[in-house]
């Protein structure tokens, strides 16, 4: 694919392109304030500005609101954000829930993100293949041998009839126990990025992606969408980085 000036499109400049809402959040009648200073450091990370407001009634208690534009997108308990936001990567597999306000943080850009909080946004994509069982999932690990960290996620999603694709530096071989397709690039543009895409099996509304760029030390810049054309522009750049 090409860039309107002719030139050819990069992971790195489909990120610059993308195009993000202005989403802010309301915590309402907290009781713990820990759970909402935890909860505004998270979403601060995406963008979001989180609003801490009381109502006449005292009800409900710990809700958490996410709105676009004035717009109601999820409410979840602020305490099960809170534990999401704090929890750690670990081996998660690709079906454990996710709190619906952050399922509905696509679209938001996130400008400091750790390797922890990376694994977990790349729950929500995993968990959309999982879920649909078909098609296909792209997943670039900078370098190949990161995948034995994440070795039981993807041999969960390998089990169903998924073609799951893994990018990387080559300094790994496949086991023969895990049924995916390894794609060795050292490439700078595949070193840099951290992505997992799913093609929805071709149906626009279920794409999904999660795109970011290694800014420093443990430090990653990006976004994540449900905009079938970023999912169809990313997995066309992949095919050229095979």
């Amino acid at each position: 694919m090409a860039t309107t000036d002719g030139a050819t499109e990069t992971l790195g400049t489909i990120l610059d392109r993308a195009e993000t809402d202005q989403k802010t959040a309301r915590a309402v009648n907290v009781t713990d304030r820990a759970n909402a200073e935890t909860v505004s450091n998270y979403l601060s990370k995406h963008g979001v500005d989180l609003h801490v407001e009381q109502t006449d009634s005292q009800r409900p208690t710990d809700a958490l609101l996410l709105e676009s534009d004035g717009q109601f997108l999820a409410g979840s308990p602020l305490g099960r954000v809170a534990r999401y936001a704090n929890a750690s990567a670990g081996d998660r597999q690709p079906d454990d829930s996710l709190p619906a306000v952050v399922t509905q943080l696509d679209d938001t850009r996130f400008d400091s993100y750790d390797k922890r909080r990376m694994v977990l946004a790349s729950r929500i994509v995993e968990f959309r293949a999982w879920n649909h069982r078909d098609g296909e999932l792209h997943a670039g690990f900078q370098q190949l041998s990161k995948v034995n960290l994440q070795k039981n996620v993807y041999r969960n999603l390998s089990t169903v009839p998924l073609d799951v694709h893994v990018y990387g530096e080559a300094d790994w071989d496949r086991p023969d126990d895990l049924d995916i397709h390894v794609h060795a690039n050292d490439s700078e543009e595949v070193s840099r990025h951290w992505w997992v895409v799913y093609d929805g099996n071709g149906r626009d509304e279920d794409k999904a992606t999660l795109l970011a760029q290694e800014v420093g030390d443990n430090e990653f810049f990006g976004y994540w969408t449900y905009d079938p054309v970023v999912a169809d522009r990313v997995i066309d750049r992949l095919e050229a980085v095979r």
